[in-house]
């Protein structure tokens, strides 16, 4: 069984991507053999509250099993803590995600201490989302670049204690993090090269990956098929697929 630790809900105004119901998506996986998924809403990238979105998030899901929901938080915002327990109330979630770059502030932000406190308080893992789109294919007029690495590194380096995992990040980045830092993983979604995982294993250990798909913005058989073809060690397969999920998110 395979588990997707980076889908969406919900329109994107610069693609024509599919707007499915819960149950829609969950089918839509099924059919590339995903089980299991963590969903986030999109109105919550670009809302200026992210919370509208949160709650078309736990209403799509509340009675789809296979979706488990993961609201959009951004700390800058000064009812962060409000929010926080109004998603808490509403859904057994476990895991919040962020969009530092979309939501205009730094991770050296001091804001982030008392909501990464707030977080390992409430036992709730952070998923920090590095990019939606690869910059290259952007509407003209979105000029929002992924999270810096040297930011990332930072933000590892400055919570340690933490086990975060990025989502949207480049082979390459994530390679050079991995180089100097344990304390993440990452999903697959945006690791791009011939063989992906084959040339990308001896550099990132497979318990620091995850599959992750961001669908509908990438195609799911595709991101699927990065893994199900790659000649790889049945255990690395395995720790990739699903195992490395269900340990960070304690399933």
């Amino acid at each position: 069984m395979l588990i997707d630790t980076n889908v969406n809900l919900g329109p994107w105004p610069f693609s024509p991507l599919p707007d499915h119901t819960g149950p829609a998506l969950a089918a839509h996986l099924a059919a590339s053999g995903i089980r299991r998924a963590f969903v986030s809403h999109l109105g919550g990238v670009l809302l200026p509250d992210p919370m509208p979105a949160n709650a078309k998030l736990f209403a799509q899901t509340r009675r789809t099993p296979a979706l488990l929901p993961v609201p959009v938080l951004n700390p800058a915002l000064a009812t962060w803590r409000e929010q926080l327990d109004i998603c808490r109330a509403a859904a057994p979630i476990r895991a919040v995600k962020i969009f530092p770059n979309f939501h205009n502030y730094r991770l050296s932000s001091r804001r982030l201490d008392d909501f990464m406190a707030a977080l390992a308080a409430a036992k709730l893992k952070l998923l920090l989302n590095v990019r939606l789109e690869d910059e290259r294919h952007k509407y003209f007029a979105l000029r929002i670049k992924g999270v810096p690495v040297a930011d990332l590194a930072a933000f590892l380096q400055r919570f340690p204690s933490h086990h975060v995992l990025l989502t949207g990040a480049y082979k390459p980045e994530v390679e050079k993090l991995a180089a100097v830092h344990r304390n993440f993983s990452a999903d697959i979604a945006f690791c791009e090269t011939f063989k992906t995982l084959e040339f990308m294993l001896p550099k990132v250990p497979a318990r620091q990956l995850m599959l992750g798909t961001c669908t509908p913005l990438l195609s799911t058989r595709g991101e699927v098929g990065k893994l199900t073809f790659a000649q790889i060690p049945a255990r690395a397969r395995t720790l990739i697929g699903s195992e490395n999920a269900r340990r960070f998110f304690d399933l």
